[in-house]
């Protein structure tokens, strides 16, 4: 969307911090877009154990709160399990853990991310914003189609007259929770309901790798509406 306002500018693409951060620079204007890659936002560290996912610790942080507008995201991978799972232990205050309920440590992780926005973030100077819930469509039960297991023929979105059947996920209510006990402005990028709908969205069949993927989205599609309400955001 930037590159499309700016086509001629001149521009810098640059791999950072041991390929931790993915950097765009649009040189005449100065300005600099930077991916962070945090998974769960708060540390993992490489102990004699293993990968301790440490709940209480956000060292990151000092890398992010001098800019200008803060992006967040996190959730997709807090429920993935085995090669996917990016950690082997868990640090709660100390008590260390093979693992815990999913949902626990996501709101004691994303607690300790709320407080950090309070003690250490200016926002008189930083916005920021925190992207809500992105769904995923592997039960069609969800979207009143029993029986159906993923999102592999699903061509048009889900028209129903009411709100998507099963109401927003958990972990959306957890990030409203959490943000709403923030003593500083945080916009909520709230794109989770109207996602739901979008149950045609995902790469699935379109996918040309042949995997089944109801997770992640077309480009283009659903993420550019979700850009357009970043940008009515940033404006705000």
């Amino acid at each position: 969307m930037l590159h499309a306002a700016v086509p001629n500018s001149r521009i810098i693409k640059q791999e950072l911090n041991n390929n931790t951060i993915s950097a765009v620079t649009f040189q005449d204007y100065k300005i600099s877009v930077m991916l962070f890659h945090s998974l769960y936002l708060v540390d993992v560290d490489e102990e004699r154990i293993g990968r301790v996912l440490k709940l209480n610790s956000m060292r990151n942080g000092d890398q992010w709160k001098n800019n200008d507008v803060l992006v967040f995201n996190t959730w997709l991978w807090w429920y993935r399990r085995g090669l996917k799972q990016q950690w082997d232990y868990v640090n709660d205050e100390g008590r260390i853990t093979k693992d815990i309920d999913r949902m626990t440590v996501f709101r004691t992780a994303l607690t300790t991310w709320a407080k950090w926005v309070d003690s250490d973030v200016d926002t008189n100077r930083t916005k920021v914003i925190f992207q809500g819930i992105s769904p995923s469509h592997y039960n069609g039960t969800e979207w009143n189609e029993p029986g159906v297991r993923n999102c592999f023929k699903e061509m048009e979105p889900f028209n129903g007259s009411s709100a998507y059947p099963v109401g927003l996920p958990e972990a959306a209510y957890v990030v409203k929770d959490v943000i709403s006990k923030i003593k500083k402005p945080v916009h909520l990028l709230d794109i989770t309901a109207l996602s739901q709908l979008r149950k045609d969205a995902h790469p699935s069949s379109y996918n040309a790798f042949k995997g089944m993927d109801c997770t992640h989205w077309c480009v283009a599609g659903l993420t550019d509406t979700w850009n357009q309400l970043l940008y009515a955001a940033l404006l705000s």
